[in-house]
Parts: C-alpha cells; sequence; structure tokens
C-alpha cells in the first residue's frame, strides 16, 4: 500500500526525514552523508524559516519509507522577482515511479494552495544553499556543499511531468595544468600599481572581514540568475560554517587604497573529512574529521566577486593567479570551481583561459502545477 503524509514539522520528523537518505545510499559509496544532526537543525529551525514558509512530505510504501521532498515558498524570492512562485528541496527517492509522483502531487497540492502555478528545484532551501541535480560524473565524488544523487532523478523527475529550467556546471583544474604566465605577470603589473595589494582574511576579525566583503558579492552576483540578497542570518550562517574550514592564505581579499573591491575564497574540499565521521560529531567523528583534514589535497574555489566599477582591470586574474600559486605551494593538487551557472559565459571563459575543464551538471527543473 501506497501512503503519503504531510509531516509536522517537529525534531523527530525531522531526523526521520534526514534519516531516510541513509537507506537511499546504501549502494552509493561515493556518497557522504551530511552531518546529521546539522541538517535536522537547518531544517527544522534553520534561517529559511525567517524568510518563508516549509513542509515536508514522506511517501510509504507498506509503511516504509520511499521517498521523501519539501515543498517550500520564499517570501524573500517571491517579493524581490515580484512572482509567486513554488520550490521543492530535499529530494531523495528509491527508483520507485509511483511513489514519487504521488508524492509531488501532495506537494504541488500544498503550493497550488498557496497560489503558486509551478513548482522549481531542487533547492535546499535558497539559491545559495545546495541546488540542483547532479545528471552526470556520477563516478566522481561529491566535494563540500554540493550534491551528489542517483543516476535515475534525472529520469524519475521528467517522468512525472518536470523539464530544464538552468543548469549549473562544476570546473576542475588540476596541478598538473601550468598556469598561463601572462596570468603572473598581469597579477605581478597590477600589485605594482599605488595603493593596490592582496592580502589575506584576519581570522582574528572573521566578523568584520566578512562584512566588508559582503556587500562586494551583493553587487557582484546581483545578476546571476535566481540571486535574492542574503538576510543577515542567511550570511552569517554561511561564514560561520567557512570559518570551520578555511585557510587564511586561501581567503584573499584586494585592495585600493585600503578599500576592499574584490575577494575570493577557496576552502579545503572537507567532504573527504567528512565521510570518515559516517554523518555523527560523537563520540569520535569530530577527531576523525580533524585527522583526515590534513590529507586533503583538492579545493573547491567557491566564491567571488569583483566591484562592477573595478572590473576589466585585471584584478580577478590577479587573484585567481595568487590562489593557484599560493595553493601549490601548500600542497593541494587541484581546485573545484562552483557552481557557475551555464549563462555565465564570460566566467566559463576564463574558467577555460585558467586551463579548468568541465566536469560536472546540476540541474534545475520546472512544472506547472
Amino acid at each position: 500500500m501506497l501512503e503519503v503524509k504531510a509531516l509536522e514539522n517537529t525534531k523527530k520528523n525531522v531526523k526521520d526525514f534526514v534519516y531516510f537518505a541513509k537507506e537511499v545510499y546504501r549502494d552509493y559509496p561515493l556518497w557522504v552523508p551530511p552531518i546529521y544532526s546539522e541538517q535536522i537543525k537547518f531544517i527544522h529551525e534553520g534561517p529559511f524559516l525567517e524568510i518563508g514558509e516549509v513542509q515536508l512530505f514522506m511517501a510509504y510504501r507498506d509503511g516504509k519509507p520511499v521517498a521523501r521532498v519539501t515543498a517550500h515558498r520564499s517570501f524573500k524570492h517571491n517579493e524581490h522577482y515580484n512572482v509567486n512562485q513554488g520550490f521543492f528541496g530535499f529530494f531523495e527517492a528509491f527508483n520507485d515511479k509511483e511513489a514519487v509522483q504521488a508524492l509531488f502531487e501532495e506537494a504541488s497540492k500544498w503550493l497550488k494552495e498557496r497560489g503558486c502555478d509551478s513548482m522549481m528545484g531542487p533547492f535546499n532551501f535558497a539559491i545559495y544553499d545546495e541546488i540542483g541535480v547532479l545528471i552526470d560524473a556520477f563516478d566522481k565524488p561529491p566535494v563540500i556543499l554540493c550534491i551528489y544523487n542517483p543516476p535515475y532523478y534525472k529520469d524519475l523527475l521528467e517522468e512525472i511531468g518536470f523539464e530544464k529550467e538552468i543548469d549549473w556546471f562544476a570546473f576542475y583544474r588540476p596541478d598538473t595544468v601550468p598556469m598561463d604566465p601572462r596570468m603572473l605577470k598581469v597579477r605581478d603589473r597590477i600589485l605594482r600599481k599605488p595603493g593596490v595589494k592582496i592580502r589575506t582574511a584576519n581570522m582574528k576579525k572573521w566578523k568584520e572581514e566578512t562584512s566588508l566583503v559582503r556587500h562586494i558579492f551583493e553587487e557582484a552576483w546581483a545578476e546571476n540568475w535566481g540571486n535574492v540578497p542574503f538576510t543577515d542570518e542567511q550570511w552569517n550562517t554561511l561564514v560561520n560554517e567557512l570559518k570551520l574550514i578555511v585557510k587564511p592564505e586561501l581567503a584573499l581579499i584586494v585592495e585600493v587604497f585600503n578599500e576592499p573591491v574584490g575577494f575570493i575564497i577557496s576552502i579545503p574540499d572537507a567532504n573527504q573529512a567528512l565521510k570518515k565521521a559516517n554523518g555523527k560529531l560523537l563520540p569520535f567523528g569530530w577527531l576523525k574529521i580533524l585527522l583526515e583534514m590534513r590529507k586533503i589535497k583538492t579545493v573547491r574555489t567557491i566564491i567571488m566577486g569583483i566591484l562592477k566599477e573595478h572590473r576589466g582591470r585585471g584584478y580577478d586574474l590577479a587573484l585567481v593567479a595568487e590562489t593557484i600559486e599560493r595553493g601549490t605551494a601548500m600542497g593541494y593538487t587541484g581546485s573545484d570551481c562552483s557552481l557557475i551557472v551555464e549563462n555565465n559565459h564570460r566566467m566559463i571563459d576564463a574558467l577555460k583561459i585558467m586551463g579548468a575543464h568541465k566536469y560536472k551538471t546540476w540541474r534545475i527543473f520546472k512544472k506547472k502545477i
């Protein structure tokens, strides 16, 4: 018997919802479990609940869970774009079309009751959280803060009427690719200009440092597909998470006469360490993470921005050249650059010039309801 239930947002229900993923990925050795306690907290009482509403759904076959999803609305997104868009997220399922169809019918009904005419996702929960369905590169391990899923998710969603909305890419640059000498020349030329310098972030003043660059990020990403400005709580949640794993040598700010005009942050791919913890910090998960972090040889370049009036002057190339040079000196052997939306041709072309190649794709789907 197949049954779909709308779950009340209690800690117990959210825990059941989160832990269901363990069953789906039992035979997927590359999957990296989230830190379950952190994901439960994020869904149950995270920053999204300030700006949206969420309903959890689970599908059960003969009393056993077989699929899950959230239906949610972002008041901030809808206000920003003057729409009433519905979203879905945290989608996980066995390869069971009937169950997934029933699950999304209930989720769609909930959104339709709130005036939405379409459902888009996955977003867990917002544009700068984990997004998309991985549609290729299933033989590659997931990097930190990027989704990994079974290959059949794309087909399941298409079979129940979802269509592509937009794709996001990851690029990879191995250290075996020599850096174009012109990039170093650009960096050196820029750093000889009066008042221009590249400095590392001061970890003792992390809150102040991240406040300095927030307006750069918001301006630089304002025209990106789906952009919605952070709330204070969303921003603080993000930067506090980054602080736990960031290397100051790879958190760089370019200044002109002591005014920040651009920045770039690369972080070690902590997924390699998180895998050892198997989703738990206690009793010894945290120790396994700390020990494994020392062995990580890959970084993810996660965020970068240049103020509009300072673009076209080579500051972005200087930051990238400095990051590559420092990362190589620190023993890192490659960098994942993600996520890059498919219509950001300027960034895609720049990554190719830097010797990076596209190696993963995530898809956002949409369906009228």
